[in-house]
């Protein structure tokens, strides 16, 4: 047990990590290399810090409460390469650092999410300098947030198909920067004192090659300058910019093709105004999107058949003045191809896992497995 002067406060989402093998496995799972700068979210009383500084590193530690803020700079007033900053992580600007390692007060996950990728911190390319530097986020998290993080857009119940409620934000961020890896339970006695959640360790590295939908996502999320622009405006602008569907190689094609991927009522808001709901069938319509316009190339490169049946079976895309239930519409190779694309946006795994209680309580190599096949 910590004996402190002021034992942290659990009202205010304060759980401190003092399992030295845990402590030492987000270490490890963080992948610091030499020379790397470090920030570090919530210092709390220097348990983490201790490992992260042990290296030839710059770490900086944010810690918004003043008594640990004050005891951390204390406690590594001889080390050179640690900063203590006292402030709020929700206002602190990651974008040049390496690495980010956090045990995060739980109620803030979404906002700092929030922040990295509006910020464009997510955004980290290994070939373009004027990008993120941010090579890998290391966080504890709870299982709710993780859970929400992996979230499938739609949930199938026996015959039927529906948007998944809990596809959120912290889902549409994940999904559109980042590769997600869970790497382990955290047990409840780990920390002090002891939450009344399930905790885990991920990982979050930025992803070296995005789908169109992904692209288009990450734009729509980054919004480096707080315009709050609307969903369709930034479309638009990437559309006429060639940052997707470069207009010269859709030659013959109607802008009409390209615009009308959503309902107005979405495409008027910015994205962070969208409900959960809304944000899932935003992704939904992407893909069809995206579906579409690929399908409407391959249409423009061939001559059209007379009859609009084969015509759709060939392409695609029926007639526009045969009505739906006239055809019976089999799945082209395009869109079997799109299935495959986006399998990741409907993969339920490790949602499905990760909705079941007591995984403190599960073989860490049987929790592993279950997240591969998700049962």
């Amino acid at each position: 047990m910590i004996q402190l002067e002021k034992n942290p406060n659990p009202t205010k989402d304060q759980h401190f990590m003092v399992d030295e093998l845990m402590l030492e496995r987000i270490y490890q799972k963080a992948n610091i290399k030499e020379g790397e700068t470090i920030v570090e979210v919530g210092g709390g009383a220097g348990a983490l810090t201790k490992y992260l500084a042990s290296e030839k590193n710059h770490v900086t530690v944010i810690e918004k409460d003043p008594y640990y803020a004050k005891l951390l700079r204390e406690k590594f007033s001889k080390n050179s390469n640690v900063e203590v900053v006292e402030g709020d992580a929700l206002q602190f600007d990651f974008y040049s650092f390496d690495r980010i390692v956090a045990n995060l007060p739980y109620t803030i996950t979404e906002p700092f999410l929030i922040n990295l990728a509006r910020t464009g911190t997510l955004g980290h390319m290994t070939k373009d300098p004027k990008s993120s530097n941010v090579k890998s986020i290391t966080l504890v998290l709870s299982q709710n947030s993780v859970r929400k993080m992996v979230a499938p857009i739609q949930i199938v119940e026996k015959n039927s198909k529906h948007c998944n409620q809990e596809f959120g934000l912290m889902g549409a961020i994940c999904h559109a920067f980042l590769n997600l890896e869970i790497d382990t339970v955290i047990p409840s006695e780990a920390f002090f004192p002891e939450p009344a959640v399930t905790s885990l360790v991920v990982n979050l590295t930025p992803k070296n090659k995005k789908t169109t939908v992904d692209r288009i996502m990450a734009e729509i999320l980054t919004d480096k300058k707080g315009k709050a622009p609307a969903i369709n405006r930034v479309y638009q602008m990437m559309l006429a910019q060639g940052k997707v569907y470069n207009l010269n190689k859709y030659k013959g094609m109607t802008n009409q093709t390209f615009r009308n991927f959503t309902s107005k009522v979405i495409g008027d808001k910015n994205v962070y105004e969208l409900t959960n709901i809304q944000l899932s069938q935003l992704v939904q319509d992407l893909i069809r999107n995206d579906a579409k316009v690929k399908g409407a190339r391959t249409q423009a490169r061939q001559s059209r058949y007379d009859d609009p049946l084969e015509s759709y079976k060939k392409f695609g895309i029926p007639d526009e003045e045969m009505e739906d239930d006239e055809i019976q519409r089999p799945k082209t190779k395009s869109q079997k191809k799109s299935e495959q694309k986006y399998a990741y946006l409907f993969d339920s795994r490790a949602y499905n896992v990760l909705l079941k209680r007591g995984l403190e309580n599960i073989n860490h190599d049987d929790f592993l497995k279950m997240l591969e096949h998700g049962i």
